[in-house]
């Protein structure tokens, strides 16, 4: 059949097909259609056109290729970046959350002589790169006081990793410190340890005190040679990690009863932070009290928003054997459970006024124990603002929260329409109504 002979609506039928076949990137069907017009029953005419088609579907495939290399690239290292994220924050058991927030000097609550030292000390250490025992009471808040040293010093950029050595079984201890190789049990897959995840940065070992005498041994090697080597696994590897531990027990006594390695006990109490308990520091109960009221009023509108001095002298007077921790959820229970704004007496549980001795008279912690300050001031605010005082109307109450709102906004009506939720104009027909200039 001569290129005469073939019609022309074939011709344009065939070249239709291959265009369709290009816009929906079936390359395999454009490729069989191309490969129909380079027979010799077609014109020069139409085999020339094909052959630009067929230029044109070559490009389109390496432009397909290109961007399937670049989103599986794009793909990797989005998965990489998320398990950095992952690995460079570690919290202790889950107990003080970290992520990716870094704690400041605010998260230390307290003006005593007792903190003001701990603050002191935790400047300096964070300029070193020794190792640091952190030694007080459970709950007194030596992670806090971790993640404080770590994101003060040098090392803030690298990943700060905690470990609560109680939480994990001695079985699975070395190889959550360490790491393990591939092979070692049936379906174990290789993983690296915690030591590695903060290599550049520090590791905190909370309650070491708990842990066991075999993981001591390895623990040691790796402060004094600086590698560690994987559960299974023939390589040490180079590590660069500052270690900072706590424990609530005494190291000392535990090593004379051969509960505890002596020469780890020597390696980690190069440099010692001792954090009081709670009884010693009376003088931080009330803004320590004040500081989880604003954070529990602001997950929580519902909740009270002052202390009274009464409710405040008998939090002095009891003993807190759980320290910070036994404070915070008292005074959330209290907050969340107070039949008015302010937490009273009343509103403390039975323990505290079973076991509350005399508490000294607190004239002078009465800023501390208020109710929220103006500055503070939220639309979910009702009348925290004037301590001690309690409008007895519907209408003295809006009164003085739009008062409130104007003082905290520095008289913008703008924004203090914004912090009240209603609009500008509805703010200006309400301080009208109100009688306010």
């Amino acid at each position: 059949m001569s290129s005469e002979n073939v019609p022309a609506f074939s011709l344009l039928h065939l070249l239709t097909d291959i265009c369709d076949a290009i816009v929906r990137a079936d390359y395999g069907r454009a490729k069989e259609l191309f490969s129909l017009t380079t027979k010799s029953v077609y014109p020069a005419e139409i085999a020339s056109l094909a052959e630009a088609f067929g230029m044109m579907l070559v490009k389109l495939e390496a432009r397909e290729f290109e961007k399937e290399e670049i989103a599986a690239g794009l793909e990797a290292a989005s998965k990489e970046l998320d398990r950095f994220r992952r690995l460079s924050v570690m919290e202790a058991g889950n107990k003080h959350s970290v992520g990716n927030r870094k704690p400041s000097r605010r998260n230390m609550v307290g003006n005593s002589e007792a903190m003001r030292e701990v603050l002191r000390l935790i400047e300096r250490f964070s300029q070193v790169k020794s190792t640091v025992l952190i030694t007080g009471e459970t709950g007194t808040g030596k992670g806090v006081i971790a993640t404080l040293m770590h994101y003060s010093g040098e090392r803030a950029r690298g990943p700060f990793v905690a470990v609560n050595c109680a939480a994990i079984p001695g079985s699975l201890l070395e190889s959550e410190l360490f790491g393990i190789e591939k092979g070692v049990a049936s379906g174990v897959t290789a993983r690296i340890g915690r030591f590695e995840q903060a290599n550049g940065g520090t590791i905190f070992l909370d309650e070491i005190g708990d842990m066991p005498l075999e993981s001591q041994a390895k623990i040691l090697h790796s402060i004094e040679n600086g590698v560690v080597e994987r559960v299974g696994g023939r390589q040490s590897i180079p590590i660069d990690v500052r270690i900072v531990a706590a424990t609530h027990r005494d190291l000392a006594a535990l090593s004379e009863k051969k509960l505890f390695r002596s020469d780890l006990f020597y390696r980690l109490n190069v440099l010692r932070l001792h954090v009081p308990p709670l009884r010693e520091r009376l003088e931080d109960i009330p803004p320590l009290a004040r500081h989880f009221l604003d954070s529990i009023a602001d997950r929580n509108s519902m909740a009270a928003r002052g202390i009274d001095k009464e409710a405040v002298r008998l939090l002095m007077g009891y003993q807190w054997p759980g320290n910070i921790r036994e404070l915070e959820h008292e005074v959330e229970r209290a907050a969340l459970l107070a039949c008015g704004p302010v937490i009273t007496s009343q509103d403390l549980s039975p323990l505290i006024h079973e076991q509350a001795s005399v508490a000294p008279a607190i004239s002078t912690y009465d800023s501390p124990v208020l109710p929220h300050p103006l500055e503070k001031f939220t639309r979910h605010t009702v009348n925290g603002f004037l301590p001690g005082l309690y409008p007895r109307t519907l209408s003295e109450a809006e009164l003085e929260t739009v008062k409130a709102a104007l003082a905290a906004a520095g008289g913008n009506k703008t924004k203090a329409a914004k912090t009240l939720g209603i609009t500008r104009e509805g703010f200006r027909k309400m301080l009208k109504r109100l009688g306010i200039p």
